[in-house]
């Protein structure tokens, strides 16, 4: 199973990609933040700290 902490080493990886070689790539980022979406909404723990960000007016985490 892929743990939240590779989710967000893959994203950082992809988003490399699509920096460097175009907006192709762009569906396989998008698929992976909607999986780390979704693991989230089930959290209601990183639902709540959301939340709170936002109503701190603090940047959204991902």
């Amino acid at each position: 199973m892929i743990t939240e902490a590779q989710l967000l080493a893959d994203i950082a990886l992809v988003s490399e990609i699509v920096i460097e070689h175009g907006e192709k790539y762009a569906p396989l980022l998008d698929r992976l933040e909607a999986e780390l979406a979704s693991r989230r909404r089930d959290d209601p723990v990183c639902r709540a700290r959301a939340h709170l960000a936002r109503a701190r007016g603090e940047p959204a985490s991902v």
